[in-house]
């Protein structure tokens, strides 16, 4: 390896366990990066290096948050480059990665000889009270909800992390950009009946707590699925009006902030009108 490009390993291994203890989110860039850039040993030597450092400082939580993150970014490359679709690239790297989170959750929670619950109201108090610091969240929310939405908090959070480290890495081999990748996302037509069965009996067993909660945890995932699913129709949109630069942009940041359910419908309803196709057939029309 070139000395430039140990300089770019060590900067963006240092990255991705900085950002995977602040900005979860942003800690897909560099690990992605290093995954891309450097390919699959090199990759999986610096993540057990970088989880094992943490550890070695007591810092086991961001120790796993960091493992976790990798192992999603790299199972889902595995699976990229076998050619599986977008779907079921995401849904096994990020169903791998959650097994493992929760694994060792009851793990964690049977060495120390305390139930789940016990632990995960210890590393959950400090984040409810600076939730209830904040003037619309002084009521209604408890450490038992954010229990009970957990597993859906922690696959949607995986869902945006893998989002974000495909839209800004382009592959380095194919050379297509990670968002041209992401405008052909379709979930399957069962997604549908899925959504439909969790929002029925998430509503319909509103008063019998622990149902409730399984399907309202179903509900969540789908829900946000779906949002994906209607940003890829989103952005067709804005290539067929040839909207780029700050106006998409600005467009994307509206989307993201105010215009979710719109989204969430959008993406929905793709799944009987199928816009893409028709934005297809009206694009040769036009010559564009």
């Amino acid at each position: 390896m070139k000395k430039e490009n140990w300089g770019k390993l060590a900067f963006t291994s240092v990255m991705g366990l900085f950002l995977s203890s602040t900005f979860v989110f942003l800690a897909a860039l560099p690990i992605r990066y290093t995954r891309l850039h450097f390919g699959r040993w090199v990759f999986l030597i610096t993540t057990l290096i970088g989880s094992c450092a943490l550890f070695a400082f007591k810092q086991w939580q961001w120790a796993i948050v960091y493992f976790c993150l990798s192992l999603l970014i790299g199972s889902y490359r595995e699976l990229e480059e076998k050619k599986l679709s977008i779907f079921m690239s995401a849904l096994i790297s990020i169903g791998t990665t959650t097994g493992l989170f929760f694994a060792t959750l009851f793990s964690i929670a049977r060495m120390q000889k305390i139930q789940v619950s016990q632990l995960l109201n210890n590393h959950l108090e400090p984040m409810l009270v600076q939730l209830r610091g904040l003037p619309q969240m002084r009521e209604g929310v408890d450490i038992n909800s954010i229990v009970a939405y957990l597993p859906s908090g922690m696959i949607i959070t995986l869902m945006i992390v893998t989002f974000i480290s495909l839209t800004f890495h382009n592959d380095p081999f194919t050379r297509k950009k990670g968002i041209e990748s992401l405008k052909k996302f379709t979930l399957p037509d069962w997604g549908i009946w899925v959504f439909i069965g969790s929002l029925c009996g998430a509503f319909a067993l509103n008063a019998h707590g622990t149902y409730s909660f399984i399907f309202m945890n179903i509900f969540a995932v789908t829900l946000a699925a779906y949002f994906f699913q209607g940003f890829a129709v989103f952005s067709c949109l804005l290539d067929r009006f040839k909207i780029f630069g700050f106006w998409r942009l600005l467009a994307y940041f509206l989307v993201f902030f105010q215009m979710f359910l719109f989204v969430c419908g959008l993406g929905i309803l793709d799944y009987w009108f199928d816009f893409r196709s028709q934005l297809k057939v009206k694009n040769k029309r036009i010559g564009i």
